[in-house]
């Protein structure tokens, strides 16, 4: 079966693991270090209104999405690994191929590939990133690509730009990896199911080594942007970390 709770509790950990070293390093204050340990801590809450109010939405979608021949899924900064964790679960379950890109690199190839009615999910919360998603969003547009947005509710700029919009709660940018990757599982679910799919029971996959490989290499994408945000350090560096911590781990 597709690894969801996995992925977004070992998320977690590095999420800690970040605001540690940056708080050793003298990258975080105090003030910070209270905030994110907060945001962290009203997760299960958030992560719960998700649920309550994301599924019919997302449901809805699904009827598109499973007819599609190829889905995109475009983020920045810490949610470019949300946007591949997104594209992982449809893969797996829905059986639809899909690609992941960091939105800053979708003049590099994927673009070629957007005509009328190709379906591009943005992962697009109020941060730092919102501006320049949004520029990315308007050339997909412009290409006449079907534009779906996972974004905060109340952004009357990205609902009007988007074809399908998912409202998610407001929420301290620094738990958005978390919280995000939930609708996104949610999306492949729901397009197993209307696909007439058994999303418990994937093709191919095992509970095992194979299945913890690929979550490695997200989780590996994700710690590494998480470190250098808040912990500016080598990239080297950040990678070596993740790999032994994912190591340690088993």
């Amino acid at each position: 079966m597709a690894a969801t709770k996995t992925y977004t509790s070992q998320l977690l950990v590095h999420l800690k693991l970040a605001l540690n070293l940056g708080k050793k390093r003298g990258k975080v204050s105090q003030v910070e270090m209270d905030q994110y340990e907060e945001a962290m801590q009203g997760l299960p809450s958030l992560v719960q209104k998700v649920l309550d109010t994301v599924p019919p939405s997302v449901k809805a979608l699904a009827d598109e999405l499973a007819s599609a021949r190829h889905i995109f899924f475009m983020g920045r900064g810490i949610n470019t690994a949300t946007a591949f964790e997104g594209r992982l679960k449809m893969l797996e379950i829905s059986y639809i191929p899909a690609t992941a890109y960091s939105a800053g690199e979708s003049k590099h190839g994927p673009i070629a590939l957007i005509e009328k009615g190709v379906p591009v999910v943005f992962v697009v919360p109020n941060d730092d990133t919102r501006k320049t998603m949004i520029g990315n969003i308007m050339e997909i547009k412009a290409r006449q690509g079907r534009v779906i947005t996972f974004g905060e509710e109340g952004d009357r700029e990205l609902k009007e730009l988007s074809d399908a919009y998912i409202e998610m709660p407001p929420m301290n940018p620094f738990v958005t990896p978390v919280a995000y990757a939930v609708p996104m599982q949610l999306m492949a679910y729901y397009t197993a199911l209307k696909k007439g799919l058994d999303p418990d029971k994937p093709r191919n996959l095992a509970k095992s080594v194979t299945v913890q490989r690929r979550l490695e290499n997200s989780l590996l994408l994700q710690s590494s942007t998480i470190l250098r945000n808040i912990c500016p350090i080598s990239s080297g560096f950040t990678v070596s970390l993740s790999l032994g911590l994912l190591a340690v781990e088993r």
